[in-house]
């Protein structure tokens, strides 16, 4: 009897070594060599990602200085390594987009999927848009307030709540280096473009076929630089080429191309290494490139291509990780409402304070931007996720 017990107990302590090395095989370490892995390790939640918004938005803020403090850009020509930050702060804020949003769109219906960014983007923007006409505009306006509320150009702000962009506001801030109301605005078409095409991708299933995905991106790569050699024009007369040019050839072709690339990074998200040394391989070849590229590769087409996938590879491995947030950005989440009022409220410093200085421009806008950022999040956008309740997405996903 006791010789067999020795042997249970020796059998027993052989299968604890076989699965403690099965256990370190594939667990949590092992886990650790993958995005998706990583941030299931957080109980499904990506720390990194909100810091990583709200350090964009600033960066838009930061960007957006320079030509409403003086309008002189001439030393981006002059420091080689700021076109890069210009080419991928919104770019990589649409592949984050992509992948934040890839997971919804994965649970819900079509409608609910649509209802859900709605309640997200547009409330909050029609706050905005509605602040930024009826009360900074009869600030700063230089009319007299019947002559303002009468102009066209007063309600006709209000059709870029519908991807119809107008800057201008009569009398306003035409004495700024550039009278443009919100230069952020420009992106919201874009954004709506992005919501159409993972409409599709939902309508036909091509979420749950990630490799149409990247063909989706590959094809939009290729048709882009296609178009770029052949030469197609901004200012065309024609509208399908000018709408062909913005969407395919200028600034807004980053932003879609990302956003497809931070959709496939999200379903490929447990193929993709969690690896700080691809990460740090990453960085170094963002600045080599920004260094040593030769000035025709700043042509966006050929930059969707060579930096793009980089680009939203540090966001999504920033975003995984663990990545230490200041107690003020802890309790919410300020970075729409710092991307939405950052440039009026710069608009607005530029107008009170009368200096070409970026970083006095920056420096004197920040605080406010923050205080109505809150404002945006605490008031209007919160809420309104909680309202979200009440619709029972959870309940009602795609079968």
């Amino acid at each position: 009897m006791m010789r067999r017990t020795k042997l249970v107990k020796i059998a027993g302590a052989k299968v604890d070594t076989q699965l403690s090395q099965v256990g370190r095989e594939v667990g949590p370490t092992a886990k650790m060599f993958s995005i998706g892995a990583k941030i299931d390790a957080n109980n499904g939640l990506a720390p990194g990602f909100d810091i990583v918004r709200v350090v964009l938005a600033v960066a838009v803020v930061a960007w957006h200085s320079v030509p409403i403090a003086s309008r002189d850009t001439a030393w981006f020509d002059d420091a080689r390594v700021a076109w890069v930050p210009g080419y991928a702060i919104l770019a990589v804020f649409f592949g984050l987009s992509g992948f934040l949003i890839t997971g919804s769109a994965q649970r819900l219906s079509l409608g609910n999927f649509l209802l859900n960014r709605g309640l997200r983007i547009f409330p909050a923007l029609i706050v905005e848009t509605a602040l930024s006409a009826i009360i900074l505009g009869t600030i700063f306006t230089t009319l007299s307030l019947s002559e303002y509320f009468s102009h066209h150009q007063t309600w006709e702000y209000f059709t870029s709540l519908f991807g119809y962009i107008k800057y201008y506001l009569p009398g306003v801030f035409n004495d700024n280096p550039i009278p443009q109301v919100n230069l952020s605005l420009w992106t919201v078409p874009y954004e709506l473009l992005c919501y159409f095409i993972m409409s599709v991708f939902i309508i036909f299933g091509a979420l749950k076929r990630p490799w149409l995905v990247v063909l989706a991106a590959a094809i939009f790569a290729f048709v882009s630089i296609a178009l770029w050699i052949i030469g197609i024009q901004q200012e065309s007369s024609l509208f399908i080429e000018r709408g062909a040019y913005a969407v395919f050839v200028g600034r807004a072709s980053r932003l879609l191309i990302c956003f497809l690339l931070g959709i496939a990074a999200y379903l490929f998200r447990y193929k993709i290494p969690y690896s700080k040394t691809l990460f740090l391989g990453c960085c170094v070849y963002l600045a080599g490139l920004s260094l040593l590229s030769p000035p025709d590769l700043e042509s966006y087409p050929l930059l969707n291509v060579v930096i793009g996938p980089v680009a939203v590879y540090i966001c999504v491995f920033l975003g995984a990780s663990e990545i230490p947030t200041a107690a003020l950005f802890r309790k919410g989440d300020y970075s729409y409402g710092i991307y939405l009022y950052g440039a009026p409220i710069q608009q607005a410093m530029r107008a009170l304070v009368h200096s070409e200085s970026a970083l006095i421009n920056f420096l004197v806008s920040m605080p406010a931007i923050l205080i109505f950022a809150a404002f945006s999040w605490h008031l209007i956008e919160k809420p309104v996720l909680h309202m979200r309740r009440h619709f029972s997405f959870v309940a009602r996903v795609r079968n």
